[in-house]
């Protein structure tokens, strides 16, 4: 018996070598983060900081040229420390440093959907909710409950690195209550207190079959090619990794 799963494969063992570059890097946890943001803001590399080095995908000298300028111009709100090496580092990453390679591939999945439409509220919470906008009520990716409250249509996302170098993203749709006045999200005692709660659960709550159908619309909506199968994360230094839009299938094997 075959089950289909909320997930997504790569096409390939991307991950059994992942090329990233990297340079030394020490100082306070918040300053290296913050440079981090920078990059990711300015398109220029998406990177992580880990122990004493930032490991990016990006053009590798244009990376270290802004990262100098950003230091010299002491942006970031921590002292920040660049080793001594003329030019950042080539490394071939694998499964065992998934610790480094799933933020760098988060950052491409978020930069996309920030193209398409979407926010992410909270990079360390992995909820993406649609931007308030004409476009989205259009999409029906808000749906309305009051005139200053309604739902949105965003999505839990979570990537993982199989031993084998392939990557599987995990998606499953998220339904927040949604503040439009206050321009922020609701908690349920919020939405209890203003009675909506009956409302809320009949229009945030889909049946199985309404949940993977918008779930399918979300991603086409996050595809480069419309009508094409395959869902494409592209990095800035010209890299992209290609996931399947088809369910993940996988058989069940039953006791006898």
């Amino acid at each position: 018996m075959m089950i289909r799963l909320n997930a997504f494969i790569t096409s390939k063992p991307y991950f059994k070598s992942f090329p990233v570059f990297r340079i030394p890097l020490v100082g306070d946890s918040r300053s290296r983060f913050q440079l981090a943001r920078m990059l990711y803001d300015n398109e220029v590399s998406y990177a992580y900081p880990h122990e004493e080095y930032l490991y990016f995908k990006g053009n590798p000298h244009k990376t270290l040229s802004v990262v100098k300028e950003m230091m010299q111009q002491c942006i970031t709100q921590g002292k920040l420390i660049l080793g001594s090496a003329s030019e950042p580092e080539l490394l071939y990453l694998t499964p065992r440093d998934e610790v480094i390679v799933k933020p760098i591939v988060y950052s491409a999945f978020e930069k996309m959907l920030e193209l398409r439409g979407f926010q992410v509220p909270r990079r360390n919470v992995k909820k993406v909710i649609p931007k308030i906008s004409k476009e989205n009520f259009d999409r029906e990716l808000i749906v309305s409950l009051t005139s200053d409250v309604v739902i949105l249509r965003g999505l839990r996302y979570r990537f993982e690195i199989r031993p084998s170098g392939y990557g599987i993203l995990w998606l499953d749709i998220y339904s927040p209550p949604y503040n439009l006045q206050e321009l922020r999200r609701m908690s349920p005692r919020e939405v209890r207190s203003r009675g909506l709660i009956d409302q809320y659960h009949g229009k945030a709550a889909l049946k199985s079959k309404d949940r993977l159908k918008l779930l399918r619309r979300m991603l086409d909506m996050l595809c480069e090619d419309k009508g094409t199968d395959i869902l494409t994360l592209r990095f800035p230094d010209g890299d992209s990794i290609q996931l399947s839009k088809e369910l993940l299938l996988l058989e069940l094997v039953e006791n006898r």
